[in-house]
């Protein structure tokens, strides 16, 4: 069933053939074993030659098995590979679905176990395990059925068996699999501990925290460490309890085999050739057992990628809304994350063609409005309306090209400026592309560095956090979506770079601009203020109405002004400072 939901739909056919072709070549295993009674009987009797056409019968079944495993290995690389082909596009297109909000540190080393780890683990045990396991797997019940034939007693203490020893097998994987889920979720807690660790090296360098003692990541790598030991435990009953039934199955065996031979019934010869079919009975067991761990990590990793796959995605609607005027509207909005209320009955209008601010404390709820916007989040209650309609009315790529986006967080990718600024329109001309690096600075960057192929770096690691900012900015502009959303666009930026992306923003009068701002000059520039506190709309107007109202936002404004005022002034004292202690500023040293 796990290997049925995770093949794509056309390849779930090839299921029943390949599993029909897996009985087909363990039957001829078994005739392989079967035959070997008959054959050395003849080969001891008095007529030697009798022997010839089992000898031949049992070539041609070696031979039909070899060529039939060949084709079946063959079946499961065309099965591998359909499986990782669809499970890496599936796993994407629905993780693209899931709202944002569920990437937590800890869910998205989920997603990376599953994308980076699970699927090639899938891909190498259906081509590796499918064949081999699927024969063991149906061997030993071929065998025992074949013995009713040729020697009924053996052969019912055989049928007898298979339950039994697949039992056992079965309970040892039972009890380890309690155990591995402990593991599976601390080895989870590692992985995301040690990112946030290497991510962490600064500070915890700065602090002189060299190793992992006492650290997140030293506490997960203990747990991970009781877990292991935990499996070792568990896995020693089960192993024992399997070893017990395999004695017991082969004494129960070898005494059929000793009554027939003391009875009369079997000669010496063919009590031989049936010690040998009973081994055989037994050995696929023993494979079975010894692939058991990778059998157990295969289902495993499934269980993972099917995890993934079970989060809930946004809904899609079944007919696409078409854009009307590029306004944004909230009616009545309320959302929640983690049970912690973070907008409630958030109502306002951004009309077509204007830029509004949303100020406001940090964690008043800013940047989620940005978020239900662009539809990263879904509103638990009240309307989020894009382009006159609701923003879930939209299929995802008709509501992203209506929208261009700046978050605080900047994602880079590895490779070259004009690279990471085409992403957002790939078809746009040079001549586009420069004009929009150019209004938002980014031109400065590139004489800088020499090229517009210059590599960024991972994340953008070779650019400061400005020009980080700068190259999203330029991606959002040359988008040329008639609604632009950023969110503190500008607080990676000095002044002088601020007021630069401040005047590249004005250029683009003809789109409707949502800026998240706490600077004055980008408020400055908005046509509408929306005052945001503690998850709701205290106050929104235009600016000098909502400053002579003497309100919250008022207040906002007079102590940014005079914290900005209060810089300026410590600033040019300490370059007065600096210049009377030089030499050049005509201060005279006196000893």
């Amino acid at each position: 069933m796990i290997v049925a939901a995770l093949l794509p739909a056309e390849a779930r056919a090839r299921l029943v053939p390949f599993a029909l072709l897996a009985v087909v070549a363990a039957a001829l295993r078994a005739a392989s074993a079967l035959l070997l009674v008959p054959l050395l009987g003849g080969l001891f009797s008095q007529s030697p030659r009798a022997a010839l056409p089992w000898l031949g019968a049992l070539a041609v079944s070696v031979a039909a098995g070899w060529i039939l495993e060949r084709h079946l290995v063959i079946r499961s690389f065309d099965l591998g590979f359909a499986m990782m082909g669809s499970m890496n596009q599936r796993l994407v297109d629905h993780l693209m679905a899931v709202q944002i909000g569920w990437f937590g540190a800890e869910r998205q080393a989920q997603a990376k176990r599953a994308l980076a780890g699970a699927v090639p683990e899938l891909f190498a045990s259906t081509v590796n395990l499918a064949t081999q396991a699927s024969i063991c797997v149906a061997l030993p019940p071929a065998i025992a059925i074949g013995l009713l034939f040729v020697a009924w007693p053996l052969g019912l203490v055989a049928l007898a068996a298979v339950p039994l020893l697949f039992g056992a097998l079965l309970l040892g994987g039972r009890l380890m699999r309690r155990a591995e889920a402990d593991f599976a979720a601390a080895s989870g807690e590692v992985a995301a501990r040690t990112e946030e660790f290497a991510r962490s090296q600064l500070m915890l360098r700065a602090a002189g925290r060299t190793g992992t003692s006492g650290t997140p990541l030293g506490d997960a790598i203990a747990t991970q460490r009781r877990s292991g030991l935990r499996i070792l435990w568990f896995a020693l009953p089960g192993t024992l309890a399997f070893s017990l039934a395999m004695q017991a199955t082969l004494l129960a065996m070898v005494a059929v085999l000793a009554l027939m031979f003391t009875q009369g019934t079997d000669d010496a010869v063919r009590t031989v050739a049936l010690i040998v079919v009973a081994l055989r009975f037994l050995e696929p067991l023993n494979t079975l057992s010894e692939l058991f761990p990778a059998l157990e990590s295969t289902r495993a990793a499934a269980g993972r990628v099917l995890s993934v796959l079970d989060v809930p995605t946004q809904t899609k609607p079944e007919r696409d809304a078409r854009p009307g005027p590029a306004a944004v509207a909230f009616r009545n909005v309320c959302f929640a994350a983690d049970g912690k209320r973070v907008l409630e009955n958030v109502s306002f209008v951004v009309p077509a063609g204007t830029m509004t601010a949303i100020v406001g404390p940090s964690g008043s709820g800013k940047s989620t409005i940005l978020s239900l916007v662009a539809r990263l989040l879904d509103a638990d209650a009240g309307e989020v309306e894009v382009c006159r309609h609701d923003v879930r009315g939209y299929r995802p790529d008709t509501l992203m090209e209506q929208l261009a986006v700046v978050f605080q967080n900047v994602q880079l990718f590895e490779g070259g400026i004009a690279e990471n600024i085409r992403i957002a329109r790939p078809q746009a001309s040079d001549a586009d592309l420069q004009a929009a690096a150019s209004a938002a600075g980014v031109d400065e960057i590139v004489a800088r560095l020499g090229s517009w192929d210059a590599p960024v770096g991972e994340g953008g690691g070779a650019l400061s956090g400005g020009e980080r900012q700068r190259v999203s900015i330029a991606r959002a502009l040359l988008k040329q979506a008639p609604i632009l959303l950023l969110d503190e666009a500008t607080s990676g930026l000095d002044t002088l770079n601020e007021a630069a992306v401040a005047t590249a923003l004005s250029r683009f009068s003809h789109c409707t601009v949502l800026v998240v701002a706490h600077r004055l000059e980008t408020i400055a520039h908005a046509d509408q203020i929306v005052f945001v506190e503690a998850g709701r709309v205290v106050e929104s107007g235009f600016r000098e109405s909502l400053v002579a109202a003497g309100g919250r936002f008022a207040a906002y404004w007079h102590h940014r002004r005079d914290a900005q005022r209060w810089q300026m002034q410590h600033s040019h004292a300490g370059a007065l400072r600096d210049r009377m202690a030089s030499p050049a500023g005509g201060r005279t040293s006196v000893t």
